[in-house]
């Protein structure tokens, strides 16, 4: 006699969840052996990818603070409204 403790549903989610993580573990070995193997272009392409990064970092930082600059000079010479009640004496 077969007994089943566990549920149709739950068996699906533990095979996907398996054939998921078999997936990711042979990508993994395949990513650690092409690192393993093709080291120094691998770090020539890092490099790049991260200079690349910080420049471009860099430059949106500079454009930031140049229009935060921009905006500071143009709100310098405008006063802030006032709101003034007039109270009426016949009241």
């Amino acid at each position: 006699m077969l007994f089943n403790f566990y549920s149709n549903s739950f068996n699906q989610f533990s095979k996907g969840y398996a054939k998921g993580l078999f997936v990711v573990g042979l990508l993994l070995i395949g990513f650690g052996t092409l690192v393993w193997i093709l080291k120094e272009v691998l770090a020539v392409i890092a490099a790049a990818i991260f200079i690349v990064v910080g420049f471009v970092c860099c430059f949106n930082a500079i454009r930031i603070f140049i229009g935060t600059i921009k905006t500071n000079k143009d709100n310098d010479g405008r006063n802030n409204v006032k709101i003034r009640i007039e109270q009426d004496a016949d009241l």
